[in-house]
């Protein structure tokens, strides 16, 4: 068998969701890409759910990853609902990583890691939401699950531009 050449690579694109189904809007991540994989949504991309396993990314971490996406609930500022989008190497320069998610936190750590192992990195985006509840609970909060659609929309648009 033939091997391609680097040239005539595709370039991946990978939407992620993290989080915790048990920890009410921490699923939220979970959920969007559930909802894109279940509608057939990510014809452009691969999305897939990591839960807890930030690890997991730097299978991805390889030279025909073009951008990674990470999708989180996460401690903005903002009103519960309210997301916004920033790219890791962004957040690790202004030194604001401590304590803004569960997950993202651990993703820096596996960001820079990554660097001073070599790996080749492509560029991370996170769209971080500002949850209503942690609470154990299986469902996410009405505040989150009446704008489940908004997320899906907003994060397919941004791993397809470029």
């Amino acid at each position: 068998m033939l091997a391609c050449p680097s040239f005539f690579a595709v370039m991946t694109r990978y939407l992620i969701g993290m989080g915790n189904y048990a920890r009410q809007d921490d699923g939220i991540g979970l959920r969007i890409v559930e909802h894109i994989i279940d509608n057939h949504l990510d014809a452009s991309f691969t999305a897939f759910e990591a839960h807890n396993d930030g690890l997991s990314i730097l299978a991805h971490f390889v030279d025909d990853t073009e951008m990674i996406l990470i999708v989180d609930c996460a401690l903005i500022d903002k009103e519960p609902g309210d997301y916004l989008f920033f790219d890791v190497d962004d957040v690790d320069s202004k030194k604001l990583a401590g304590g803004i998610s569960t997950h993202e936190g651990d993703i820096l750590k596996i960001v820079g890691m990554a660097q001073k192992l070599g790996y080749p990195i492509p560029r991370v985006r996170v769209l971080a939401i500002q949850p209503a509840s942690l609470e154990m609970e299986m469902k996410l909060s009405p505040t989150l699950e009446s704008r489940l659609e908004e997320y899906v929309t907003v994060a397919i648009s941004e791993v397809e531009k470029l």
